[in-house]
């Protein structure tokens, strides 16, 4: 009120921060299961019981087998005179040696192969499929963008993704999500010739053009109701650009040689491999039609990234073949070194990996032989201690200069490829 005074300064209250509960390190099994634990007690030495107990049935574990420690915020695992060993990506730890665990890390106890992950949230059951993508553990965070489009009700979506992760299953899961899954239309934008690309995909009337007899609705307006998704939307050419925006704006198209649009009601889910914003910032894409699709994204983690997922997707594939492989018939090295890959064109890769071994390979089941012969050895062990720039390069670059890939390639750490690199940066130029 007027001539009140406030005899002190308040102190500003800070914009709150949602609470979250941190994640805690856990044990996936990738093969031949998929199941997760939380580590067990720091210091204790377990096997084949302790495992066991999260449906770990390997009568290769030993009873008493390995332990895991803790250094500050570190997790060390160390094999503790198993019978048949311990390998961390790919290679033996010698017996009392304590290895630092990285994110991601590969271990194969027997004819088991786990995951370690730092922060795992979440409930330790894999979840099931959803749609054609199967994801056991590495899809959550897709899982929790499609729940929020359940709430949002976005008319635009993007999704972003690498060659082979699976754009077009995860277009077809988003409209099922909103409820649209019928009519749907793929159309593959790099495919479509720029000078038909309005009249295929808006329609014409009679008399647009030399060829159009009669009238013609696009492949917008013959899927009203339902979902067009818009794959490889980063390949389509400048010009063609504006001739978006009026559908994702306003839901209306205008058909080559129309005096008036007619309204659509459609969801309209695009895909690129491609970084648009940068597109954006280069002029070589629209940020306005940017701005539209990204109304709401959804990212797709390449495949090297959800190592745990790997067989599970492969068990897949393989079951659809005529005949189904039998587990007794996979070698747990060869999915060790699947696993191990960098999966470029992640799950397409995977595709083609199965055709190529079975070309060369007529026995029924997965070995390592005809794995290393597709895929190429690994490269030499690195965990010994040497490390030279050749050979970190060459790791870097079969990663896609992803370097905890490259880390996980090499045996090491990504502290140690780190430190390697900052020592190389220093030494003087010859």
């Amino acid at each position: 009120m007027p001539g009140d005074s406030i005899d002190a300064t308040r102190e500003h209250t800070l914009p709150q921060q949602p609470l979250t509960a941190s994640g805690q390190p856990v044990l996936i099994s990738a093969f031949p299961q998929s199941t997760a634990s939380l580590l067990p007690t720091f210091g204790l030495e377990v096997g084949r019981k302790w495992f066991g107990e999260f449906d770990v049935v390997d009568p290769e574990i030993s009873g008493k087998h390995l332990r895991f420690t803790r250094a500050g915020s570190t997790v060390h695992v160390e094999d503790t005179g198993s019978r048949n060993g311990t390998w961390l990506n790919g290679q033996p730890l010698a017996r009392g040696e304590q290895v630092p665990l990285a994110d991601g890390a590969i271990l194969r106890l027997g004819r088991t192969l786990l995951v370690f992950r730092e922060q795992f949230h979440g409930s330790v059951e894999p979840d099931d499929a959803f749609g054609s993508m199967v994801g056991p553990y590495g899809l959550r965070r897709v899982r929790r963008a499609l729940d929020a489009l359940q709430r949002s009700q976005p008319r635009n979506i993007l999704i972003h993704g690498e060659t082979g992760t699976g754009k077009e299953l995860m277009a077809r899961n988003v409209a099922r999500t909103l409820g649209r899954q019928d009519p749907y239309a793929a159309v593959n934008v790099a495919g479509v010739a720029s000078g038909v690309f309005e009249s295929q995909l808006f329609g014409h009337v009679a008399g647009a053009f030399s060829d159009a007899r009669q009238a013609a609705k696009g492949i917008v307006q013959t899927h009203d109701g339902g979902a067009v998704f818009l794959d490889e939307i980063g390949e389509l050419p400048l010009p063609l650009q504006p001739k978006l925006l009026r559908l994702l704006e306003n839901r209306e198209v205008l058909p080559v040689g129309a005096d008036r649009p007619t309204v659509v009601d459609v969801i309209l889910v695009a895909a690129t491999n491609r970084d648009l914003n940068a597109m954006a910032e280069e002029g070589t894409f629209r940020r306005d039609l940017y701005a539209r699709l990204a109304e709401a994204q959804i990212s797709l983690p390449p495949l090297r990234q959800r190592s745990e997922d790997l067989y599970a997707i492969a068990r897949a594939l393989l079951d659809a073949e005529i005949q189904p492989i039998r587990m007794e018939d996979i070698e747990v090295e060869a999915i060790e070194r699947m696993m191990l890959d960098p999966w470029q064109n992640n799950v397409r890769g995977l595709i083609a990996l199965f055709s190529q071994v079975r070309a060369i390979d007529d026995a029924r089941g997965l070995r390592k032989w005809a794995i290393d012969e597709v895929l190429g050895t690994l490269s030499a062990p690195a965990s010994s201690g040497h490390l030279s720039k050749a050979l970190i390069d060459e790791a870097i670059t079969a990663c896609d200069g992803n370097e905890t890939q490259a880390a996980r390639r090499l045996g090491v750490t990504r502290g140690k490829l780190r430190r390697f690199l900052a020592r190389l940066e220093d030494e003087p130029a010859d």
